[in-house]
């Protein structure tokens, strides 16, 4: 069964656990890094997960598919009232009728 389709509180607090996304950097500049040897504690630091808490699933649910990158979406996990949602879900709950707030627009 879809996310979209279980019966989802928009309006219960929800935490969003990401990655914040760094893109590769091209091999000149690896390679005029002057400390390459603390590359490996910086790669760890950028990859580590945060978490935000909303007051609403709603404004998570926002926040993921309108303020997010495509891959900081792509490493996204919702969790409302003991229940994960992927990032397919979080998308499907956006897109749903059910869903509350109005939606960016695309231009």
């Amino acid at each position: 069964m879809s996310a979209a389709k279980t019966n989802f509180d928009f309006e219960q607090g929800a935490g969003l656990f990401t990655r914040k996304y760094h893109a590769p950097r091209s091999a000149a500049a690896v390679a005029a890094q002057p400390n390459a040897g603390r590359s490996r504690a910086r790669s760890m630091h950028r990859n580590a997960m945060t978490y935000r808490r909303f007051a609403t699933g709603a404004e998570a649910i926002r926040f993921a598919i309108e303020e997010l990158p495509p891959e900081g979406l792509a490493a996204s996990v919702l969790e409302i009232d003991a229940g994960r949602f992927e990032p397919g879900a979080i998308r499907d709950l956006y897109d749903s009728a059910a869903y509350p707030l109005a939606r960016r627009a695309i231009y």
